[in-house]
């Protein structure tokens, strides 16, 4: 009798081990399968806030490699207006030029150019348009084309201004992403003169960087045998 009932015994302890054994392995589930919804969860508020702020992040490195152009840029037209005025290929809105450096200072170069930062690539480029202005030249920019003035500046009409122009810098980057800075740059340093000798005749195209004794262009005048006087020939 005292063997059956350790059989007995043993008997329900081995129940009660399987039991037990049994328990742990469906809360071991149960533990992995709440973490796993948990992680998930995380990373799906997560994941989109690190993309924003990698996105941020470049959109800054963007802005400040534009302006850093626009910086570049103003500080040459204050130097030297003819080369902003006069860049080594075509002007308009499709243009694009880069800077190169050369020694202390920058040189105007066609195309565009890439720099990396922070492990990415960003590609920039600006374009140098002519502005145009209402009242012939001395009033508001406008985009409207060029017309004929009525007498010169301050009347009706549409002229190009030669003293500004319009610089747009342009910054890539990989995913298709860009940015844009458009800036008026215009000269301030201008020379004033009275010029009373023309003797060197017309030829003279605008605008000009050094003063001299020619003009555009003339009809049935005498510019050369009195110097600093135009007479109309037939007077």
């Amino acid at each position: 009798m005292i063997n059956g009932l350790i059989k007995s015994l043993n008997s329900k302890s081995y129940i009660l081990n399987s039991d037990c054994n049994g328990q742990s392995l469906v809360e071991i589930i149960i533990a992995i399968a709440v973490g796993a919804i948990l992680i998930g969860g995380a990373t799906a508020i997560i994941a989109p806030i690190l993309r924003s702020n990698l996105e941020t992040r470049n959109v800054q490195i963007a802005t400040s490699l534009a302006q850093e152009y626009l910086d570049n840029l103003q500080s040459l037209a204050e130097s030297d207006w003819q080369i902003i005025y006069s860049p080594p290929s075509a002007k308009g809105p499709s243009s694009q030029f880069y800077l190169a450096p050369t020694g202390t200072t920058f040189m105007l170069v066609s195309g565009a150019t890439s720099t990396i930062v922070e492990g990415k690539t960003f590609t920039r480029y600006f374009s140098i348009e002519n502005v145009n202005r209402n009242l012939c030249g001395s009033s508001d920019i406008t985009t409207n084309v060029t017309t004929s003035c009525a007498s010169g500046p301050g009347t009706a009409g549409v002229a190009d201004d030669p003293s500004t122009q319009k610089i747009t810098a342009i910054v890539t980057w990989p995913e298709s992403r860009s940015i844009s800075k458009t800036q008026y740059l215009t000269r301030n340093i201008n020379k004033v003169f009275v010029q009373t000798d023309w003797s060197a005749g017309p030829g003279q195209e605008g605008p000009i960087t050094l003063e001299n004794n020619q003009f555009a262009t003339s009809s049935n005048i005498d510019y050369s045998t009195t110097t600093g006087s135009i007479k109309i020939q037939g007077f």
